[in-house]
């Protein structure tokens, strides 16, 4: 059987590449990878943190993307790092991770997609300044060489300070370096491309500016909401407010929920700003500390977090492994080279393998949801792309192949006369709606194709674009338009909680509003694959903008200039996992959008 699926995965790969080199492709849709740099340069700034004494080398350890096709192993002897003075200083580089596919090898063979750099470095800056090297590549051979690595972890500090004590074992790096966004946006890290910041301040903004904003058309609202609410959720929105509504991150399992680090990791780069980075990175450590490792007993509980399962008992399901996540531990490998996630990633797996419900759907399977099956499929997929290791590969290939089996009526287990794209499950399975009852979720649906594009990354699966394609006609029917919701007394659209098979609505709250975001990020890449496989897109492009027009309600909504009078944040996030749940699977929104918007025109 998986002889076989690999077969047809080897020649979706054949017919997806000859149809993305195609001239009307490449002329109605940008490209999925940003293009090759086989030459080039970009200036890094190096952060030292409080700890680094001025005029006394520290070692500076950090990994440097690429983005597909730029660079060989050999040519990373073409990488060279300088100084402010233009003179080269000697580094140790080799590979951290190259660029993987799940059936072709050769395809990839020697293409790097993460370098690790180390250098000494002298700063003259102290924090929160910093200093400034270029890395350049595609020239001349290096002529100054570190000839060993050393422990990056030689360099790393135990915080102590008001938002992490020395109880909680939280580490981090003495130095942070920070790539410009531009040039992180180009999907070497997040295998997908984003827009970057344009003016995006690097500290909170106040509200009588961000309010400005608003005036704008497009999308820029998006990016100053992401970069302030964050720092409501890092509990440095205004000091006016109450102990009682600060974020429990440290003692309460809810804010992790949708990854939280990952979330900002996403911010990062973004912004290339080296307070998401530095937040991102604290909490990914500490995230990584409250999981139970491999030598835990009963190994079910392997990878599963301790604030949500504090007691090795009972069966945790999918509800517990819901809040494993191995994505955030990938992005500090990635970018900081510390190698100590590297066995937690694995853990993860475990925690899903051993308590989701199963990726491919019948009737006899029990619960079942998008969500946690989606979370699954995504771990193994970040693991692949980290370890390259067969298990996982298999995994990956197997169950994004169960979702499209399911949509495509699960070998004739669903009826025929069924509203497409959805994941059509019975309500005593997802236990929304009558037991009886077909229905779906809109907005775990979003985790699904958030899952399903980072497949298509691996595997490029034609078939995995159409399934998102056909997505946008499930969220097409799950979305309407009412005055149910909180934000004003005006009429908005947004999703069904749930949703029945004919499209009609199985449960519609005016809560949902608050997926208005993610949601219109998933219905943008269903409109990308539709524009990529020549199918047309515009009613996608217009429910994206509508779901875009409800979210940007929600912003204005949840921003009280007067909050902090009364001991409440400005930027209020409600509940706290809301900032995981709309910002981390919706980085790919804007880019879309304008790519789509303005490619063929």
């Amino acid at each position: 059987m998986m002889r076989q699926l690999l077969r047809a995965a080897v020649s979706a790969v054949i017919v997806m590449v000859a149809f993305s080199l195609s001239p009307y492709a490449q002329e109605r849709v940008s490209p999925f990878f940003a293009p090759p740099e086989q030459r080039g340069a970009v200036t890094v700034k190096l952060y030292p943190t409080e700890t680094v004494e001025p005029a006394k080398p520290v070692l500076v350890t950090f990994g440097m993307p690429f983005t597909h096709g730029s660079i060989t192993q050999r040519g990373l002897r073409t990488l060279r790092v300088t100084g402010k003075d233009g003179q080269e200083i000697p580094t140790y580089v080799d590979q951290l991770t190259p660029w993987r596919h799940v059936t072709d090898e050769s395809r990839d063979s020697g293409s790097v997609r993460i370098a690790r750099i180390q250098l000494e470095y002298t700063f003259s800056a102290t924090w929160p300044s910093y200093d400034t090297i270029t890395i350049a590549w595609g020239g001349a051979e290096r002529s100054a060489d570190r000839p060993t690595l050393n422990d990056p972890k030689s360099a790393w500090h135990l915080v102590d300070d008001e938002e992490f004590t020395a109880g909680d074992g939280v580490i981090e790096p003495d130095v942070y370096a920070v790539l410009p966004a531009d040039y992180l946006c180009r999907g070497a890290v997040k295998p997908a491309r984003m827009r970057p910041f344009a003016d995006v301040p690097p500290e909170r903004e106040v509200p009588a500016v961000f309010s400005a904003i608003f005036g704008r058309s497009g999308y820029d609202i998006a990016d100053h909401a992401r970069h302030n609410f964050f720092y409501t959720i890092i509990n440095r929105d205004d000091p006016r407010v109450a102990p009682g509504n600060l974020c429990p991150f440290k003692t309460q399992s809810e804010p992790w929920l949708y990854d939280r680090s990952s979330a900002m990791f996403m911010l990062y780069l973004a912004g290339g700003n080296v307070t998401a980075l530095r937040e991102a990175v604290r909490n990914a450590q500490f995230y990584r500390s409250k999981l139970y490792d491999d030598t835990t007993r009963p190994e079910r509980f392997v990878g599963l977090f301790r604030l949500k399962t504090p007691k090795t008992e009972g069966y945790p399901t999918g509800n517990g492994a819901m809040y494993s996540y191995n994505e955030c531990l990938a992005y500090m490998y990635w970018l900081t080279c510390d190698e100590s996630v590297l066995a937690p990633i694995r853990w993860v797996v475990s925690a899903h393998e051993m308590n989701d419900e199963p990726t491919r759907w019948d009737p006899s399977v029990g619960f079942w949801t998008e969500r946690h099956t989606a979370l699954r499929l995504l771990a193994n997929t970040v693991a692949f792309e980290v370890t390259g290791d067969a298990a996982y590969r298999d995994n990956l290939i197997r169950q994004y192949h169960d979702f499209i089996r399911h949509q495509n009526g699960a070998d004739g287990m669903l009826p025929k006369n069924r509203v497409d794209g959805a994941l059509w499950h019975y309500g005593g399975q997802h236990g929304d709606g009558a037991d009886s009852l077909m229905v779906a979720s809109s907005w775990m649906t979003v985790l699904t194709v958030d899952a399903m594009v980072r497949a298509y990354a691996c595997a490029g699966d034609r078939d995995i674009a159409d399934f998102v394609r056909r997505v946008g006609t499930f969220e097409n029917a799950a979305c309407k338009r009412d005055d149910m919701h909180s934000y004003s007394d005006e009429p908005l659209w947004y999703c069904d909680y749930m949703v029945r098979i004919d499209g009609s609505s199985a449960m519609r709250s005016g809560h949902t509003i608050e997926h208005s975001l993610e949601i219109a990020g998933a219905v943008a890449w269903s409109a990308y694959f539709a524009r990529m496989l020549g199918q047309d897109d515009q009613p996608l492009i217009d429910l994206a903008d509508r779901l875009f027009a409800s979210y940007r309600e929600g912003v204005r909504y949840w921003t009280r200039p007067n909050g902090p009078e009364g001991g409440a944040a400005v930027y209020r996030v409600s509940p706290w996992r809301k900032y995981g749940w709309e910002y981390r699977p919706s980085s790919s929104f804007s880019w879309i959008m304008e790519s789509l918007k303005d490619v063929g025109k």
